[in-house]
């Protein structure tokens, strides 16, 4: 059985990493995707055209972002995307050295989240 949810408002940003421990290689990469929320957890799928923006710590950068919408040209090496049906991704690279990466995703009007990633 599948239940369908109404959403509220977007309130939050959540980040999801496909793997919090990668090799401190520059050709490893976690994938971590940005979905916009309500106060309940629920993904906003109407949330489109949010901008969040993306700020790395620690020993890795951010290697692209996107959307999946086909119609957005803004650039994939920008620290910021748009939302598209609630969702973005940003590309996470580590650097030779191991350590701990922060990835932090804001946006005015809704509360940030951080991914914290661990390079061996």
């Amino acid at each position: 059985s599948e239940t369908l949810k109404t959403t509220g408002k977007p309130a939050k940003i959540r980040l999801v990493a496909d793997r919090g421990t990668i090799k401190a290689d520059r050709n490893d990469l976690s994938f971590v995707m940005v979905e916009i929320t309500d106060e309940a957890g629920n993904v906003v799928p109407y949330a489109d055209r949010i901008t969040v923006n993306f700020e790395i710590s620690g020993n890795g950068s951010i290697a692209g972002v996107g959307n999946g919408s086909p119609s957005d040209m803004d650039s994939f090496e920008q620290p910021k995307r748009r939302s598209f049906q609630g969702r973005c991704l940003a590309i996470v690279r580590p650097e030779n050295q191991p350590g701990e990466i922060v990835l932090t995703a804001s946006s005015e009007g809704l509360a940030g989240d951080k991914a914290i990633i661990i390079s061996k």
